[in-house]
């Protein structure tokens, strides 16, 4: 039986000359089984998948290529006959459990899941595990003996259906923050699930003790905020001025997330600025409310390029 652990990222170093052997495999695989399709991942991105696949089953001592006439719906068959799907998303920086942004708060770390996954039934993985794989800029496997940076983080595992339960869908076009100071746009239909909430292993070998009750029990898990602190502190502040919530309800977020600090603004802080200035203009605020702006927010002049 599985005994839960924080959900602390295990780290797996593949630039040594095994992992090239692994990363090499993956990409014979994938280069023979690419999938093709709406919102499939590209090449490299499927490449991720795979390698994180082999790496897990090789330490598991399985096979490290399934069969060719292994089921579509998951990955991994544990003893338990429980069914892993492996989710790996890849990318320049290494997986961090917080990070920060401009404003100096912390970003809790997510995972992504395509949606069409998580609603298909035909797809009859029990669990997923949650990945992330740290790649150089030249991304494409294997890659060479002489790059050092391909790191596997393996996070944790949660069921299909607490996925379903309290991941937040976003379609297509969503946006979302991205390390210190970006963002992007989600190009297929997303579920974020928060790191935090995951089950943690202690080693990889744990995952060989989840039996079948312990994703009946995670299934009825109850989770917390599959949100960032920050993100949930902006949506309060929204709603205060659509007449939902109150200050409160914003203080109760601060306390109970222990947020400590000024959270930026989703736009730039001098469109504010502006705002008020338009607004003073039209005789409905005074310097009062500009100089209690000035408060949370710092305007920024142009410096040269």
């Amino acid at each position: 039986m599985y005994k839960y652990s924080p959900p602390h990222p295990i780290i797996i170093k593949l630039a040594d000359a095994n992992g090239f052997e692994l990363r090499k495999k993956a990409g014979e695989f994938v280069s023979a089984n690419i999938s093709k399709g709406a919102e499939r991942g590209s090449k490299e991105q499927q490449g991720f998948g795979a390698l994180a696949e082999i790496v897990i089953r090789k330490y598991l001592r399985m096979p490290e290529l399934k069969p060719e006439d292994h089921p579509f719906g998951y990955d991994i068959l544990l003893p338990s006959k429980v069914k892993v799907d492996v989710k790996c998303r890849g990318g320049g920086r290494p997986f961090q459990e917080t990070y920060l942004r401009d404003d100096g708060l912390p970003r809790e770390a997510k995972h992504n899941l395509f949606a069409r996954q998580v609603y298909d039934d035909n797809l009859d993985a029990d669990i997923y595990l949650m990945t992330h794989l740290e790649t150089p800029k030249e991304d494409r496997l294997p890659g060479t003996k002489r790059q050092k940076k391909w790191v596997l983080y393996v996070c944790g595992w949660l069921s299909k259906e607490r996925a379903k339960k309290q991941g937040v869908y976003l379609p297509r076009y969503s946006l979302t923050e991205r390390g210190k100071n970006d963002w992007f746009v989600y190009r297929g239909q997303e579920i974020e699930y928060y790191n935090k909430n995951l089950n943690g292993l202690s080693e990889l070998t744990d995952l060989l003790k989840i039996e079948k009750s312990d994703v009946d029990f995670d299934k009825n898990k109850k989770g917390d905020l599959n949100l960032t602190s920050v993100d949930a502190l902006r949506i309060s502040y929204d709603l205060i001025g659509r007449g939902i919530l109150n200050e409160r309800h914003v203080q109760f977020i601060k306390n109970k997330l222990n947020i400590k600090g000024t959270v930026s603004s989703f736009l730039h802080p001098n469109q504010y600025y502006h705002l008020l200035k338009w607004l003073k203009e039209n005789n409905q605020v005074t310097n009062k409310e500009i100089k209690n702006l000035e408060k949370e927010l710092t305007k920024k002049d142009f410096e040269g390029i």
